[in-house]
């Protein structure tokens, strides 16, 4: 029973809460103040490289490449056309790249088959011009043909095979800087850039007067894209298509603002939709939701004041807030109503509910809040703050509610209880739709426990045969909707050259020069031509970029353009002398792909979009084979946002696994100690199992993999399903321990907790069903398969739990009796 000392405190509480609701509420407001102005800080990211702490080893080498060589997350724009080489789709082209150059803000290099080098040269001169060279025209067709075959790197890379397709790939700058201090002198921009390419590494690509080194923001990088788009609705003629990895996080941004808005505005109203139909009261409404709300503005506000930011998982937190944190509400408003309808006064009325109902919601939040909690321990940065932060979340809105509910409702004008009203309300409890389903499943479980027991045991059965068997996915493009255009224009380019995803390897030979090694270079070309002949761990490489292209188109162009010597030169000097004429008239493109000293170089690799954790095994395979090629000339690494994240989700799948194990035993733990029973506390813990498995099962019978929003669904729910379970179970303990008597306890518990967890139960349903309304496949699962499982839950603690409580009586009388 709960403790005569507590029930006093908890009386004493509520009765000076409602003394002095004025000095409550104006601190309350004061304080909500101060930390809602934290709130016009917060802002969205959507870089999936800020999913990784910038402490942890892979990010601190994606970065390392990042400042070296420039970004490799670039804007490709698409243009198709019935022949991209005509002269009036050239003049459309050069145009456009023109454009780009001189009024989109923050570009640091446009390529396109206009600017592609082409090399000309005798036996001891070199020529590096612009494949298609200004104006526009100069070159007759045949010419321009007879140039790009003689530049095996651009077929597939900048233009299709049928000439019907051709990019525009955009470098944004690396870092930040102000562009007032810039020059806007570009030709003595590329001047100083050449310079430095014989200085210094980290100068390759670093924009003018950069303080910090601070990297471009994602802020900036919209305003690009912004301006971007359009100057490509300004040209006619060019059917042009945007893509690539900034383009997606502009886009899930926009997804993300405009989901929140919906979520929010259609849980708010579901709830009151509920809360009106129960309670039929105005104050029933505005009360718990004042609560939720200051709830959720106190954790976003402590978000900001963390540091933090809203990634893509957090858009979540609002809606499943308003859900999770109003069952606290509606515990307490049950047993105020039910005393207030009989006559009590609402000073006596709120002392009842507040004491009938403070400790099992302060356990159901503590539950909540550990299960939330256990998400905090992985190594994606968004899921962990959705755990914490979440987790505050719960715990501030069961504070609020204890708070705001008593002040609230003392000032609240409520008519005055009459009772012979209270008479006809307790008929119309006593016999009402409500009433009649929980005696219904009272009497369901008393009459075929042991019946609905093997039905359960059977579900799980069954479902844990299938959840084995589920996959994880993680596939940043799939988390939009079908319609925008950014899915179709990267199906577009994947199809019609090489792909829109690449990843980077670096070559190392540790020391200087180190790469002007015939033989090494030999090899390494061989290893690359054969995994991009092969599907290196299920992969087809579209393109291979590297200094391998330059070395090779050099010494073909010196000696008068003969296709037999697109090769690497046998001779160490000669290939020194040739990468010497190449250095005097292409550095700038040199920059990008080797160090100054040549003791590294930078390879890409250019693939179709995919899942990102399909490319596990293609970045093990070419990391593994290239070491193997190249050993003992160099070390290999690979590089960039792909093996960043590949290898941070393979740490996931195992936290995730990890962490379902963990919060089952943590609330289980908790349980036993709220419960005050080991034994009450494991038995407690089998009906919220149950539904999490079968719904985990459901997911592969519908073909839903584990991705960012669905691995949740199993911690989040059961740290919420749990709450459900506490009340009943917390009930059953008090009336047991009165009577005596198991059946009668169930049918106490059923009386007291059965409306405010049927209520609950609806409401946290409908909550997570709002996001059915989604347009994002992974957001719509997450909300089928939660709301899902909490109906389960509600079915499980209404069948199920009343059994097995019935079951352990004995044993809990003796417990109590020792």
């Amino acid at each position: 029973m709960q403790s005569t000392r507590l029930a006093s405190w908890l009386e004493r509480y509520t009765d000076w809460v409602m003394r002095h609701p004025w000095p409550v509420l104006a601190s309350l407001l004061l304080f909500m103040v101060a930390l809602g102005s934290q709130l016009p800080q917060l802002q969205i990211d959507t870089d999936l490289e800020h999913f990784i702490d910038e402490s942890k080893p892979a990010r601190q080498a994606y970065n390392a490449v990042k400042e070296t060589y420039g970004r490799n997350d670039v804007i490709v724009v698409g243009i198709e056309a019935a022949d991209v080489l005509s002269d009036e789709n050239l003049t459309r082209l050069a145009d456009l790249h023109r454009r780009i150059e001189q009024q989109v803000p923050w570009v640091r290099r446009v390529d396109s088959l206009l600017n592609a080098p082409y090399q000309e040269g005798t036996a001891d001169s070199l020529t590096v011009d612009d494949l298609v060279p200004e104006p526009v025209g100069t070159l007759s067709r045949a010419t321009l043909e007879d140039r790009i075959a003689a530049t095996p790197a651009l077929e597939g890379l900048v233009v299709n095979a049928d000439r019907t397709f051709t990019t525009l790939v955009i470098e944004p700058y690396t870092y930040d800087f102000d562009p007032q201090a810039v020059s806007d002198d570009a030709a003595a921009f590329d001047d100083a850039f050449g310079d430095a390419f014989a200085a210094s590494p980290s100068a390759a690509t670093s924009a003018p007067a950069e303080e910090g080194n601070t990297f471009l923001p994602i802020e900036k990088m919209s305003e690009l894209i912004t301006a971007l788009e359009a100057e490509m609705a300004a040209t006619d003629g060019l059917d042009a298509v945007l893509a690539g990895m900034p383009v997606i996080n502009q886009q899930l941004e926009a997804t993300m603002k405009r989901e929140m808005q919906t979520f929010i505005g259609l849980t708010i109203a579901l709830i009151i939709t509920v809360l009106i139909v129960f309670f039929r009261r105005v104050s029933a409404v505005v009360i718990p939701l004042s609560a939720v709300l200051l709830a959720i503005l106190a954790t976003f506000a402590s978000l900001s004041l963390a540091g933090q930011t809203v990634q893509m998982p957090l858009i979540l937190v609002p809606s499943f807030l308003l859900a999770i944190t109003v069952g606290d509400a509606i515990h307490v408003l049950t047993h105020f109503f039910r005393a207030y309808n009989t006559g009590q006064d609402r000073y006596a009325a709120m002392r009842l509910a507040i004491r009938r109902t403070a400790l099992p919601m302060l356990l159901t939040s503590l539950t909540t809040a550990a299960g939330l909690a256990t998400l905090a321990s992985g190594d994606l940065i968004p899921i962990a703050n959705l755990g914490l932060f979440a987790a505050l979340g719960v715990m501030l809105a069961f504070a609020l509610t204890v708070l705001l509910m008593p002040a609230l409702m003392s000032l609240w004008p409520l008519s005055a209880p009459r009772m012979v009203q209270a008479s006809v309300s307790e008929q119309a409890r006593e016999h009402g739709p409500v009433q009649t389903i929980l005696r219904g499943f009272a009497g369901l479980s008393l009459r075929r426990g042991a019946w609905l027991a093997g039905v359960w045991l059977l579900a799980v059965a069954i479902a844990l045969t299938l959840a084995v068997q589920l996959r994880f996915s993680f596939d940043p493009l799939n988390w939009m909707p079908a319609s925008l255009p950014i899915r179709a224009a990267t199906d577009t380019i994947d199809a019609k050259l090489s792909g829109t995803i690449n990843m980077d390897v670096i070559i190392d030979t540790g020391e200087e020069n180190g790469l002007k090694n015939p033989q090494m270079l030999k090899r390494l070309d061989e290893v690359l031509a054969q995994l991009q002949a092969g599907r290196p761990g299920g992969v087809s490489i579209g393109h291979v970029n590297s200094l391998l292209d330059i070395i090779k188109g050099t010494h073909q162009a010196l000696n008068s353009g003969d296709a037999d010597y697109y090769a690497i030169p046998d001779s160490a000097s000669l290939l020194a002398e040739e990468l010497v004429l190449f250095e005097n008239s292409g550095a700038d493109e040199l920059s990008r792909l080797v160090s100054p000293d040549y003791r590294e170089m930078k390879i890409t690799l250019i693939m179709p979009w995919a899942d990102i954790l399909q490319y596990q095994g293609f970045v093990n395979v070419t990391e593994h084979t290239l070491s193997q090629a190249l050993t003992p000339w160099a070390e290999v690494r690979v590089a960039g946002l792909l093996p960043l994240l590949s290898d941070t989700l393979d740490e996931v799948i195992t936290t995730t696994a990890w962490s379902y194990g963990l919060a089952a035993i943590a609330i289980t733990l908790m349980m036993m100690a709220l419960l005050r029973s080991v034994g009450l506390g494991a038995v407690a813990m089998l009906p919220n199992l149950a539904p999490i498995l079968v719904v985990m099962g459901l997911m592969k019978v519908l073909g839903i993999p584990l991705d960012l929003f669905t691995m949740l669904v199993a911690t989040v729910a059961i740290g919420i399903t749990v709450d459900n379970t506490v009340h009943f179970a917390h009930h059953f303990r008090t009336a047991f321990a009165e009577t005596g008597d198991a059946e009668q306890a169930v049918d106490i518990a059923f009386e007291h907790a059965g409306p405010a967890l049927l209520t609950t139960a609806v409401v946290l349903t409908v909550g997570f069903y709002v996001f059915l309304f989604s347009d994002v496949s992974s957001i719509f699962h997450f909300g089928l398969l939660s709301g899902t499982a909490f109906l389960l839950a509600a079915l499980s603690n209404f069948t199920l739990t009343p059994v097995l409580l019935r079951w352990y009586a004995p044993r809990l009388k003796q417990e109590t009796n020792r």
